[in-house]
């Protein structure tokens, strides 16, 4: 097999592959046996249709059944005898029909990770910022727990309901007079304010006195879940049963004690607590600055090209994160009405940075002779485990496979480039 291979970019290759005589040879005979096999044709058994009645009506397919299997053979070949490491799928263009006897010719081009040779790594400038965290901080924070511990009471003293209230109502409705299914039901909590009132806002409501009726139209979205409801207006009748309002948690030993933190048991355990959590959690935020200070200062200093096929995959992940972190809350973002096209838009940039951050830091262990053993492996695995607050063995058996180890062992390796940029650093405390 006779193979070119030229470079094109310095994150593309174009590999020129001329296939022997013989081997398209052997290829087609072994088609044309299986195909034998497979075909059933009147008047022949199978397995002894003639070599003549196959190639008149199978020629075109078997051709390029024998073509796809060369190309996927041979580019693996090609590639591994060059020392090219594709990062995506080949672009193949043909040289010619595939012909019996006569050699078989194609190109592959495919983007490839660009040559780094890093430099003005050490002692990169930077300003590490000093985490801070204030009263207002701790008190934000118990307000949230304030609101998320709060009831729900019945309004005294009045019964006409007022903007923000909670209602408690019968509704009923109806499409050109006709009932349809989940349009009635009776005791179901809303809200009487500004909103939309398929997500649970009843506007309509302000100002109704409890045992009145509000009646108004409602459209349907053009995308509601329900296809029979999509874009259809609704007549609803909606009685007020009742008005509530919601009172947040006293802020006392007894909010401490309900929120069920081992140990914590007062109101000042629980904000020692939260404060405490609040500058682990800046702590960690201003690292996390830090080193992309460094990448980005280091990346200023070594410009390269990067395939856009890893910029794509780049984005694929973090939609791929953001569903997941979406379906952990309950959410279907398929209910979200996204424009997707502008959400990769958005993250283009920052793809784009953590692509070029990776085959940087890539270049710099490489440069710096890192080494990743199973130690840090396990360390990192260790780490991981408890942060997901899973078993270290469930964590062990979820990296079994070469890909799921491979991706450790880059990560660790990152981190070490990341260690010796922030060791050798110029840094600044704010």
């Amino acid at each position: 097999m006779k193979i070119n291979v030229e470079t094109t970019s310095p994150v593309e290759r174009k590999l020129s592959i001329e296939i022997p005589p013989e081997r398209v040879h052997q290829e087609l005979e072994k088609a044309y046996v299986q195909m034998g096999r497979r075909v059933k044709l009147k008047g022949f058994r199978p397995g002894h249709v003639p070599r003549g009645v196959l190639e008149r009506n199978f020629k075109a397919e078997v051709e390029r059944e024998v073509v796809e299997k060369l190309v996927q053979s041979t580019f693996a070949e090609a590639a591994q005898d060059k020392g090219v490491e594709p990062v995506a799928p080949p672009s193949v263009s043909l040289d010619g029909a595939l012909a019996a006897g006569q050699a078989f010719r194609y190109s592959a081009t495919v983007e490839v990770k660009p040559v780094v040779v890093p430099k003005d790594y050490r002692g990169l400038s930077v300003t590490r910022r000093t985490p801070v965290v204030g009263d207002a901080e701790v008190d934000a924070e118990l307000a949230k727990l304030q609101e998320s511990y709060a009831k729900l009471v019945d309004v005294e003293g009045r019964d006409v309901a007022q903007e923000g209230d909670y209602a408690l109502i019968d509704h009923e409705g109806t499409i050109d007079g006709l009932p349809f299914e989940g349009g009635k039901a009776e005791g179901v909590t809303v809200r009487a304010a500004q909103g939309k009132v398929e997500e649970g806002f009843l506007p309509a409501l302000v100002g109704k006195k409890i045992g009145e009726t509000a009646e108004f139209e409602e459209p349907f979205a053009a995308d509601h879940r329900n296809e029979r409801l999509r874009g259809k207006v609704t007549h609803m009748k909606v009685v007020l049963r009742g008005l509530k309002v919601k009172v947040p948690a006293p802020l006392d030993d007894s909010l401490a004690a309900s929120v069920g933190i081992e140990g914590i048991e007062t109101l000042e355990g629980l904000k020692a607590r939260i404060r405490a959590d609040l500058t682990k959690r800046e702590t960690s935020k201003a690292e996390g600055e830090l080193k992309d200070a460094l990448l980005k200062a280091a990346l200023e200093k070594n410009g390269f090209e990067v395939p856009p096929s890893m910029v794509e995959r780049a984005i694929d992940q973090m939609l791929e994160g953001t569903v997941e972190r979406f379906a952990r809350m309950g959410v279907d973002v398929r209910q979200l009405d996204l424009d997707v096209a502008r959400l990769r838009g958005d993250l283009r940039e920052q793809a784009l940075l953590q692509v070029r951050g990776a085959i940087l830091l890539e270049a710099v262990a490489a440069a710096e002779k890192l080494e990743v053993t199973e130690e840090d492996l396990q360390a990192e695995l260790a780490r991981v485990a408890l942060e997901l607050g899973l078993p270290l063995q469930k964590a062990q058996q979820q990296m079994r496979g070469k890909d799921a180890r491979a991706a450790l062992e880059n990560r660790v390796r990152e981190d070490k480039a990341l260690a010796l940029l922030t060791q050798a650093a110029i840094i600044q405390n704010q």
